[in-house]
């Protein structure tokens, strides 16, 4: 199911860059011919390729609009739903995750403590039973 999701992602990026790069391609050769002549004095041919691309850039601009506010749609959807499916497997949070090593560590700090004082104990028992056999 991730790898669908991560291929449907890369798949919207891919089609998102290509068209960035065919709209800055249109802008491109539409402002060139604009620029060496004001649109008045061109030839009808050269007018309506102008509004062709024109037109071209508008409708991918629109289509990178909705190609963008749709990524960030699956995107949010992805996260709700990977939370959906994490909370259903009761899988365990970051934040949890670090209550329980903060409690491990504490657990760790009192045997080793209690480690100690056992080895203290027993030495100070050794040395009362060999008093006493003496």
């Amino acid at each position: 199911m991730a790898d669908l999701l991560d291929k449907a992602i890369l798949i919207g990026m891919g089609l998102e860059r290509k068209a960035r790069e065919a709209l800055e391609e249109l802008e491109k050769s539409g402002k060139g011919s604009k620029d060496a002549s004001g649109e008045a004095g061109l030839p009808p041919r050269e007018t309506v390729e102008n509004r062709v691309v024109d037109e071209g850039v508008r409708a991918l601009k629109e289509f990178l609009s909705v190609v963008s506010s749709a990524k960030e749609k699956l995107g949010k959807e992805v996260a709700s739903s990977s939370g959906k499916v994490f909370e259903k497997l009761n899988v365990a949070t970051q934040e949890e995750l670090e209550v329980v090593k903060e409690m491990a560590r504490v657990a760790r700090e009192k045997v080793d403590r209690l480690e100690k004082r056992v080895t203290e104990l027993e030495a100070r028992l050794e040395k009362n039973e060999l008093r006493e056999g003496l």
